[in-house]
């Protein structure tokens, strides 16, 4: 595999990302953070990394806006519809089916990397619509994790632009008008019932210890930021973290590799869907 390598002074401004605010982009891949690094020397009028890291030494306040840059999220609400059919028609279904004969009411699912929260949103919408009633029957906690501190105030506040909503089909379209409020000025609210059941916060999928005994997992367009190893250190994470039979969600683009591969087994190869294997 070819080995990609970094500017020093990209390393030296990572670096300094890492002492100010504790955030180890080491193994991250070197060729995504440089272009995010060199949108902000353009925006700065630099003309090189080396000239960016001297601007950071005289304008501490160009921190923050570097830090939005690196920790920038793509994220919509059904994001991929193929993906979110699957998980409406298969792995919900199959999920509460398999609660049902094991007599447990706990769901513990866990949207990492979730931005402003529209992935977890949305799968908690398919839950609801899928239970009904019986809802209010299990311990649901739809949990979104995410080291962009700005996204997860909004996931929290849970208000949205109508935008956000514009490429969604009939369907989902007619879910969000029963989920959220429309609150006038082209923004939506979630719905005051809805909240309860969402844990957003801060986690560094790298640094953190991994959250436990999950029934899905949501790891969806991170892994192109990360090289092999990594990918694996935290495959083997998401392993551990997951109950017998659980669910991995990763993104279009992403795939399992090596000897990862044998502890999870595929169940819907276009969503890129994969079980957890062995005990």
């Amino acid at each position: 595999m070819k080995t990609e390598k970094k500017n020093p002074y990209l390393d030296k401004i990572l670096e300094r990302v890492r002492r100010e605010r504790g955030l180890d982009f080491s193994q991250y891949r070197p060729a995504i953070l440089g272009r995010r690094v060199m949108a902000r020397v353009a925006l700065t009028k630099r003309d090189d990394f080396e000239q960016y890291y001297a601007y950071l030494r005289f304008h501490p306040e160009e921190m923050d806006y570097l830090m939005d840059s690196l920790t920038i999220n793509v994220t919509e609400f059904f994001r991929d519809s193929y993906v979110f059919d699957t998980i409406e028609k298969k792995v919900i279904p199959e999920l509460f089916e398999r609660k049902k004969a094991l007599a447990s009411n706990l769901v513990h699912i866990w949207s990492c990397g979730s931005s402003s929260g529209e992935e977890a949103y949305s799968v908690l919408m398919l839950i609801a619509e899928h239970l009904g009633s019986k809802l209010a029957n299990y311990n649901l906690k739809i949990y979104g994790t995410d080291i962009d501190s700005t996204a997860l105030a909004k996931a929290n506040e849970g208000a949205y632009e109508a935008a956000q909503f514009k490429r969604l089909s009939e369907s989902r379209r007619q879910l969000v008008d029963r989920y959220f409020h429309d609150i006038g000025n082209k923004r939506y609210w979630i719905r005051e019932e809805w909240p309860a059941y969402m844990d957003f916060r801060y986690h560094d999928i790298i640094a953190d210890v991994a959250l436990e005994h999950m029934d899905i997992i949501l790891c969806r367009n991170l892994f192109i930021y990360f090289n092999r190893d990594l990918q694996n250190q935290v495959l083997e994470r998401f392993w551990h973290s997951l109950n017998n039979g659980g669910f991995l969600i990763l993104g279009n683009v992403e795939t399992l590799y090596g000897s990862i591969k044998e502890k999870f087994v595929e169940y819907d190869t276009k969503a890129k869907i994969y079980v957890k294997a062995g005990g």
